[in-house]
Order: C-alpha cells, then sequence, then structure tokens
C-alpha cells in the first residue's frame, strides 16, 4: 500500500492591497504625531514670545524663589552653566571672558525686581547681577521653519543641549546689565545685536557686601527710557559721558568728559526679560559660581525713588 504524505498546510501570505494599507495607516500616523509636535512647538514658541507682565504702580508682577517652576527660567550644562540647586539659581562659567546668564520666561516693560545674589567661588575680581529688556536670538529673529528649533529645548530637554548648539539659542543679543563685583565695585552694561558697550565705568561702591558667602541685595527700577539701580538699599550714581556714543570713563575718582546723574535714560529696548548673569572679567579668571535667590518683580510707582522704599 502506498501512503502518501500529508501536504503542510497552506500559509497564505498577506495581499498586497491589505500590506499597503497597514503601511499607509502607519504613514497617516507619523504623519499625524509630526503635525501634532510641530503645531504644538509653533504655538509655545509664539506664546513665549507674547506674554508681557504689567500692571499698576506697586503691584507684585512675578516672583521665584527656584523651589519649583523650574521650567520658567534657562537651564543648561557645560563651560557656562544655569542650574537650579536646593532652591537657589546657580550660574557658573569656567572660561575666562565668558557670561552665564538665567532668564524668567514672561517679558515686562516697566519693571521693579530685587533679587539676593551671593558669589561663593572664583576670583574676586567678577561680575554678577542683573540683566534687563533682554532680547535672545530667538526673539523676534526666529522665522520658519527655524522657529520650532527656537522653543524645542524648552519642552523638550533631552535635545535642548543640540538644539542650543544649533541655534545659538543660549546667546542674548541685546540686553542691558547691572553688575556688582566680589571686590566691591558696580558698573552698567548694553549689549545690542551681540557687541557689549559699558554705559557706566566700573566705580567703587562701599555698600557692596565683599568676598564670598556674602549676599547682596541688587536692585534695578525700570520706567520708560529711565533706570535706576540699587545695591542693599543705596541707590547709586553713573558715570554718563556727555557724547551719548561714547565709552564710560571713571578715573580718580571722576567721570571724565561725563557727570556723575541719579538715572541712565535709554530707549533702544522697550521690553524684555528679566534675569539674572554672572560674569568673568578679563583681569580676573574662570570658576567664577554664583547663587541667586528671591526673585520679586513689582511693577513700578509712578515716579522713580531717591531712596530704597522696599526691604
Amino acid at each position: 500500500m502506498t501512503v502518501s504524505k500529508p501536504s503542510s498546510p497552506t500559509v497564505s501570505e498577506p495581499s498586497l492591497s491589505l500590506r499597503w494599507s497597514r503601511r499607509t495607516a502607519i504613514l497617516l500616523i507619523l504623519i499625524l504625531f509630526f503635525a501634532l509636535l510641530v503645531a504644538n512647538l509653533l504655538y509655545a514658541a509664539i506664546a513665549d514670545r507674547q506674554i508681557l507682565l504689567d500692571g499698576a504702580g506697586g503691584e507684585l508682577l512675578y516672583a521665584a524663589a527656584f523651589d519649583g517652576f523650574a521650567d520658567e527660567w534657562d537651564v543648561y550644562q557645560g563651560q557656562q552653566s544655569a542650574k537650579i540647586l536646593e532652591g537657589r539659581l546657580e550660574l557658573g562659567i569656567s572660561a575666562a571672558q565668558t557670561a552665564s546668564w538665567s532668564a524668567a520666561l514672561p517679558r515686562f516693560a516697566d519693571f521693579d525686581i530685587t533679587v539676593q545674589a551671593t558669589a561663593l567661588a572664583g576670583p574676586v575680581d567678577n561680575a554678577f547681577g542683573i540683566v534687563f529688556r533682554m532680547h535672545g536670538v530667538d526673539e523676534g529673529l526666529c522665522r520658519l521653519p527655524a522657529v520650532i528649533l527656537c522653543g524645542i529645548d524648552r519642552h523638550l530637554p533631552l535635545a535642548g543641549a543640540v538644539i542650543r548648539q544649533m541655534t545659538d539659542r543660549g546667546r542674548p543679543a541685546s540686553y542691558y546689565a547691572f553688575f556688582i563685583s566680589s571686590d566691591g565695585y558696580y558698573s552698567v552694561w548694553k549689549t545690542e545685536n551681540g557687541i557689549p558697550r559699558k554705559l557706566s565705568a566700573w566705580i567703587a561702591a562701599p555698600m557692596v557686601k565683599p568676598g564670598f558667602g556674602s549676599q547682596n541685595a541688587i536692585r534695578v527700577i525700570g520706567r520708560g527710557a529711565g533706570f535706576q539701580f540699587f545695591i542693599n538699599g543705596e541707590p547709586v550714581m553713573l558715570c554718563i559721558p556727555d557724547d551719548p556714543k561714547a565709552i564710560s570713563t571713571y578715573a580718580n575718582g571722576e567721570c571724565v568728559e561725563g557727570t556723575m546723574q541719579p538715572v541712565l535714560h535709554d530707549d533702544s529696548l522697550a521690553t524684555g526679560r528679566l534675569g539674572v548673569i554672572a560674569q568673568t572679567t578679563q583681569t580676573g579668571g574662570g570658576g567664577v559660581v554664583v547663587q541667586f535667590d528671591n526673585v520679586i518683580v513689582f511693577s513700578p510707582a509712578d515716579s522713580l525713588p531717591d531712596k530704597e522704599s522696599r526691604a
């Protein structure tokens, strides 16, 4: 008797139309995912630039103790770093003649900002303080498709470092800065389109608490095109050149080719972000570490005060 071997069951392959429909579904899902991602990033980038806080005189506009809401401030790692540690914002600079900064997400027109600053390490010939009316390369300069990358590092932290390098997002283009130093000086600078200029020269300030571990209260009031500056409750005078295009020079206790004034007037930047900054100087070195705490922003009073009115 001849016994035939059973044939293997026939397994039919998916039809071409079925495979095509699966690929189409996967492709549509991917397209939908990336469309939602792009829309979300575009919305976030546009919303970031539209937040403008203002209010009546004396009204509290913003406060940060760095115990939460870390996503409202710029944080990053590297030779220049900004990180939140144990309820404080810490800026570090390892290289010479460079700066680290971090700013709050909202923008402000008129403001009255106070911050507590403590230098921890590095040379006493340093610079740290408040940055204001800040515009980065992602504010007003981003265009499609680059605007997608301009906001992505805030919402996708793992890709943030790469995106920061690709777009130079971490380099503010225009801002004012009020600095003090651990060896007891203060100065006011302005950077416009990446070019820094000294608006008021470095001047000795006996009200600065010198050395490391000393906490200094730094305050800046901006109303329109007028700015006033305080250190530990005391207003400071500025060396303003007679020629608006000249660099401020202070020597032997005198303002050279200029006058000492209580208020800086400059209308170049009408609005911008507020934050903190730390910097190494030309004569100092790297290794600067500064911590900041208790950032408080009020809407300024109707007129600039002659004396400190808020603790």
